[in-house]
């Protein structure tokens, strides 16, 4: 199953730690969306989410080929139905939209003003460096801001 993976779930070291049999498939985008840290975590802090803005905005993230028992880890991990919904969204990665699942915030678990610890952005910040992400992407995942007093 591949699953397009936008926050702290883009490191290796991440991804593998929740699902050992992972396999990396390539870098790829979807429109449409912005990345914003709304998604208020069992820790009470901002995690990684996806919002439709049907405008220009673009996220970038990596695909993750998991396996069936993998999928079951991932979906604890994220809390399925309990704070994440799963989605399929149409991403483009090497030039070709290919059909993914992901994890996209349920309304009931997002509050605006939430930030992120700073061990949780140097995940995504990890993952989005060691795949290469763009740049300008990575600059402004330095940018965001977030929670040192709880750390």
């Amino acid at each position: 199953m591949k699953v397009f993976c936008y926050g702290s779930n883009m490191s290796s070291k991440r991804i593998i730690e929740r699902c050992p049999n992972s396999q990396f498939i390539g870098v790829a985008k979807v429109s449409g969306y912005r990345l914003v840290f709304n998604k208020k975590g069992k820790d009470g802090s901002g995690k990684a989410n996806l919002v439709y803005t049907g405008e220009d905005n673009l996220v970038w993230g990596v695909i993750w080929d998991i396996t069936d028992s993998d999928k079951i880890l991932l979906d604890k991990a994220e809390g399925l139905n309990k704070g994440y919904n799963e989605c399929k969204l149409g991403v483009v990665c090497r030039g070709q939209e290919v059909d993914v699942y992901c994890y996209i915030g349920d309304e009931r678990y997002l509050e605006s003003g939430l930030v992120p610890y700073g061990w949780y952005l140097d995940f995504c910040l990890e993952g989005a460096k060691e795949h290469n992400l763009p740049k300008e992407y990575i600059m402004t995942l330095e940018g965001v801001r977030v929670d040192t007093k709880n750390e």
